[in-house]
């Protein structure tokens, strides 16, 4: 048996009942109250090793006093950042504040190493059971239904979820975090059938409700004029302990991919995330199936080479150029739908309008911070003393306006009234705004990954070796204030194209239908000549050129398909030659 998971969209009837949303404020409770203890924990366990050996401790508090120095350094390097107005390492500047920080960092290591022997000889002088099962009593505790008073199975997904970070954070030697409540969360759920030890149920029980958990579904009537069936879920979200605290919320199910009808559907979530200023749900079902057969594997009987990159054409955005080694065939130009660039070049242009917004809406209260400064000791006011200590070159951003927007609905009283109004009439002048950009952009990257997909289900059809180039995405990945070395449209281009996306698509394609691909080396593949093997070390970034070698005027991105694609023709030879005809 495979397992699998469905993941399905929600659409709720109506809003969503309080005592749902309270149940996910308890379960985010949970969460924190396990990193606390935790923390509690770790605390324990260093007192214990400082009472043991004196020599740990000395050590212990030489490294305390290294990481806050060393805390003051990134604290001065993000004040240089905001002075300097950039990101680049290569400013004067910010390469002498990194160099300080690596010197400290390297004395930090030092101290690290002289410590781990210490740590040892410690841990041989203390209880150390009696620690653990101090810990694992307290979140026992933590995690049982009458002190979290949430759903068991949605507490016991928190506490694996918990351990799971908690061990990562041990190995990368990370601080175990918590989490501010923002609506999000999920309700866990397992399917059993009554007077039954193990999971699963079928697909039948699953409709007509024949389990024993807090979640229910019936059939109902599909809207011919819906391409999509709909089935409506009547979701029993538990409150907390007793039966008067559940909470029935109704769901119309988006079955858009049907489930296996011999699958065995073992437990499932229903998510609450944030889409924009707004919520969405889904239902994910964790499901076993009859193991999928074998896909045979396809004989090599030709190559395509797809050099995959990024430029901006007439009125679009060209993705790839395709090359077959079928000399009938014309060079394929994968372009993305002018309609989904105009669509997307608009959502730019309206989050160029709130920037500006943002910006104004920081002249105006930086001032009005900066003379009603906030408590220094509160963790939760550092991003808005960071706003008034801003010099005059750095503006706000739209995104820390947004979220000063949303705490201060929450807690109005923290700023005087005059700040407070202000920051609402921003949020009212711009949300209408930043609601259009999200559904227009969720709209339009819908429409690109479903033309990604299509464009390669084409390819992956013609049941050829398909010959990508590497790519390097953490040159073409999207990040938010950084400096790269990218020009402004190229960046612009990178978010219209999105290269990582559309391989991503070939590659999935190709393994869904067994068709063989390879990724080479793309050094050089647009300036050596296709025809002769000549390479033009002096070009640059000409669209055409000229072989000196032999004089075939070449595109660069033709040019480059076909030289990816004559790997492929190499690569088969070289198969040929250990008398392999297929590749699994």
């Amino acid at each position: 048996m495979a397992t699998r998971v469905y993941k399905y969209g929600l659409i709720p009837i109506g809003y969503p009942a309080q005592a749902a949303i309270d149940e996910l404020f308890r379960a985010n409770n949970l969460w924190n109250t396990l990193v606390a203890l935790h923390r509690e924990s770790r605390e324990n366990w260093d007192d214990a090793r400082r009472t043991a050996s004196i020599l740990y401790s000395e050590k212990m508090d030489e490294l305390e006093q290294k990481e806050q120095v060393i805390g003051e350094a990134f604290d001065a390097l993000r004040q240089v950042r905001m002075e300097e107005g950039t990101r680049d390492e290569s400013n004067p500047k910010l390469k002498l504040q990194r160099g300080v920080i690596n010197k400290l960092k390297k004395e930090q290591g030092e101290i690290f190493a002289e410590l781990k022997p210490l740590r040892k000889d410690a841990d041989t002088k203390i209880d150390k059971k009696a620690l653990n099962d101090e810990y694992r009593e307290k979140c026992k505790q933590a995690v049982s239904v009458k002190k979290c008073g949430i759903y068991r199975r949605t507490a016991d997904q928190i506490y694996a979820n918990f351990r799971t970070a908690r061990d990562k954070a041990f190995k990368d030697n990370a601080t175990m975090r918590f989490h501010p409540f923002d609506g999000t969360g999920y309700f866990q759920f397992r399917c059993t059938r009554k007077g039954s030890s193990t999971d699963g149920i079928s697909v039948d029980d699953f409709m007509e409700a024949r389990f024993t958990e807090h979640m229910r579904c019936t059939v109902t009537s599909v809207d011919d004029s819906k391409k999509k069936p709909r089935i409506r879920i009547n979701a029993v979200l538990t409150g907390g302990a007793t039966k008067a605290s559940k909470v029935f919320h109704k769901f119309d199910w988006i079955y858009h991919r049907p489930l296996p009808p011999d699958c065995q559907i073992q437990n499932g979530k229903i998510l609450r995330t944030r889409s924009g200023d707004k919520f969405k749900y889904d239902l994910v079902l964790t499901v076993k199936v009859s193991d999928v057969a074998t896909i045979k594997p396809h004989k090599l009987n030709g190559t395509i080479g797809i050099d995959i990159g990024f430029r901006k054409v007439a009125n679009t955005v060209l993705i790839a150029t395709v090359m077959s080694d079928d000399a009938t065939k014309p060079p394929l130009e994968v372009k993305a739908p002018n309609k989904m660039v105009s669509a997307l070049e608009h959502v730019i242009n309206l989050q160029s309008e709130l920037d500006d917004a943002a910006a104004d809406l920081g002249k105006v209260i930086t001032p009005l911070l900066k003379d009603n400064p906030l408590p220094k000791d509160h963790q939760k006011y550092r991003m808005w003393r960071s706003i008034a200590n801003r010099p005059a070159n750095v503006t706000l951003s739209f995104e820390k306006a947004y979220k000063l927007s949303i705490w201060l609905k929450h807690e109005p009283d923290v700023f005087p009234k005059e700040i407070t109004e202000k920051v609402h009439t921003w949020w009212r002048s711009c949300s209408r705004k930043y609601r259009e950009i999200h559904n227009r952009r969720r709209k339009q990257l819908t429409h690109r990954k479903h033309f990604y997909r299509e464009t390669a289900a084409e390819l992956v059809n013609q049941q050829k070796l398909i010959v990508l180039e590497k790519i390097d995405l953490n040159r073409f990945a999207e990040t938010k204030d950084k400096d790269t070395k990218l020009s402004p449209k190229a960046r612009a281009q990178r978010f219209l194209g999105a290269v990582s996306e559309f391989r991503d698509a070939i590659k999935n394609a190709a393994d869904r239908d067994g068709v063989p691909y390879i990724e080479v080396d793309p050094a050089y593949t647009s300036k050596t000549c296709s025809e002769c093997g000549f390479l033009n070390k002096s070009l640059k970034s000409e669209k055409e050129w000229t072989c000196t070698s032999c004089g075939v005027v070449h595109d660069r991105d033709v040019n480059a398909a076909n030289n990816l694609q004559n790997m492929g023709k190499q690569y088969i030879k070289h198969l040929k030659k250990e008398s392999l005809e297929v590749i699994e």
